[in-house]
């Protein structure tokens, strides 16, 4: 019997509470639905800002006031605050100079996008001022090399053939007049390539601090790849002008890395190996400094290192 009474009581228990939901949503819906006049504010946020030109102030705030239902003013009020914003594209504006610093355009296109957010009709959004302002100044610029930054692995035998080239080479970029002055050049952002057997032709974004705008944000980047080989030379011994000596041995072999390309155009008079004389008469041996060689070799090593001599007399 107990049981009984107890299932009845949560019966009605739920219908009670079945009974208030619906109330209150039906009483929601209808709040919802009625028109609202309100006044609520709007950060404007300006894009597409010429890369010579700074906003300083680009956040600030403006009100409206608009006429609706409540259910379009849910998507204000659910908005977060950093959302609550508008953005204006100086590219689709018309704005002009005031003086100085100084610029202002049709505040038609805040209430335009003030509806757009809202999903109103421009009619219902009233905003007092025709005219809206903003300050924009000029920043300070210079020309920079742009280096390609890179993260590669090669196949067995390939490498770099020279070092990337990019298209531009250099870059305006703009800013505060120390962030300008403490930049020397900028990067692109890491180029990564696995297991390179060929030339790679690629675009890469410029990395630019934030504090700097560019007059392009995209290069283009060729990279030269070349198959490279081992290689030896036999290089006399060159001795200094002023010194009379005879060295054993009057050579040594160079050993060198060198792009398959190149191989045919590299001869012992691409190297010269010159003898230090600095500390001769406390050595037996002295050391030979390779002095010259083709740029686009790698030097592996000298053999040997030094040599014996003995002095000529005048």
């Amino acid at each position: 019997m107990a049981k009984v009474e107890q299932s009845q009581g949560l019966r009605r228990f739920s219908g009670i509470m079945a009974f208030i939901i619906v109330s209150a949503s039906l009483w929601l819906i209808i709040k919802l639905s009625d028109t609202y006049t309100v006044t609520i504010p709007f950060a404007i946020h300006y894009v597409d800002i010429p890369a010579s030109q700074l906003i300083q102030d680009n956040g600030q705030e403006v009100s409206a006031t608009v006429t609706t239902s409540g259910f379009n003013l849910l998507n204000y009020y659910f908005a977060k605050k950093q959302n609550r914003k508008i953005e204006l594209s100086l590219k689709d504006i018309k704005y002009k100079k005031v003086e100085a610093n100084n610029y202002s355009f049709s505040s038609r296109h805040i209430v335009e996008k003030i509806a757009e957010f809202l999903y109103l009709s421009t009619s219902d959004v009233i905003f007092n001022d025709d005219i809206q302002y903003f300050t924009m100044s000029r920043l300070a610029s210079k020309k920079v090399k742009i280096v390609p930054k890179t993260n590669i692995t090669f196949g067995k035998q390939f490498n770099f053939y020279g070092e990337p080239i990019a298209s531009p080479d250099s870059v305006t970029i703009y800013g505060s007049v120390e962030d300008v002055n403490n930049t020397k050049e900028v990067y692109t952002r890491v180029i990564t390539r696995k297991n390179v057997n060929q030339n790679i032709e690629t675009k890469a974004k410029i990395d630019l601090n934030e504090r700097l705008k560019s007059d392009i944000d995209e290069i283009e980047v060729s990279i030269n790849v070349e198959k490279y080989t081992e290689a030896e030379m036999v290089v006399p011994v060159t001795v200094p002008d002023e010194m009379k000596m005879h060295l054993y041995p009057n050579k040594v072999n160079v050993r060198y890395i060198v792009a398959m390309k190149d191989y045919a155009i590299i001869n012992s008079l691409s190297f010269m190996a010159l003898v230090d004389t600095t500390d001769m008469f406390f050595k037996d041996a002295l050391p030979v400094n390779l002095v010259l060689y083709p740029n686009n070799t790698q030097i592996i090593g000298i053999n040997p290192k030094e040599v014996e001599y003995i002095i000529v007399q005048q």
